[in-house]
């Protein structure tokens, strides 16, 4: 069930950022041609930019904690055991969610407090703004509850692997499966790939 619905979450979120990143991009890139051009603009794409920007931010940091690929030390972790290993993992799994807490509140409360402040082109509330805050919070408590289910159970495959240690087991399967290539060169000029 966790499990689900973190695999919902993470795949609206992948969506959504695309999404901002391709109404960003028609914006500024939009913005830019039009200035230089033609000497106008499009008057609402700074602030559109900078909220989508900050949703952005948010989402990713969502997807990046489901998919465990964000920053981390690993010192402590890389010299105990997978029992230790895994209990480090709910332990920092209780304190992410302690944070969860504080932003569901703290942006709940800016959600409301800012409802009646617009901004000046868009004209939308700045509610949604800190209403990132708020959907973060809640978003992160699915992959981060997966997290604490996965670790409580036994199950090790991935949770505590180092980021650099995936990307070079990807390589080394990726290279596995292309086999290894050589490249002779003829009198001619031409190339010639051989398996």
């Amino acid at each position: 069930m966790i499990h689900h619905a973190s695999r919902l979450i993470v795949r609206g979120f992948e969506i959504l950022i695309v999404a901002c990143l391709a109404i960003m991009g028609i914006l500024v890139f939009g913005n830019v041609v039009l200035r230089y051009a033609f000497n106008s603009g499009i008057a609402i794409s700074e602030e559109l930019a900078r909220l989508l920007f900050v949703w952005l931010i948010f989402m990713g940091a969502v997807l990046a904690s489901a998919r465990r690929i964000h920053i981390g030390f690993d010192t402590l972790q890389r010299a105990v055991g997978p029992r230790a290993r895994r209990a480090l993992v709910v332990f920092t799994g209780a304190l992410i969610l302690a944070g969860c807490g504080i932003f569901i509140v703290g942006g709940w409360r800016q959600t409301l407090i800012n409802l009646g402040n617009t901004y000046p082109v868009l004209g939308i509330s700045y509610a949604w703004l800190y209403g990132a805050a708020l959907v973060f919070g809640v978003a992160l408590v699915f992959p981060v509850c997966n997290n604490i289910h996965r670790a409580l159970r036994g199950i090790d495959d991935g949770l505590t692997e180092d980021l650099a240690d995936r990307i070079e087991g990807l390589a080394g399967r990726i290279e596995d499966e292309s086999g290894p290539r050589a490249v002779t060169a003829g009198r001619d000029g031409s190339t010639k790939e051989i398996k």
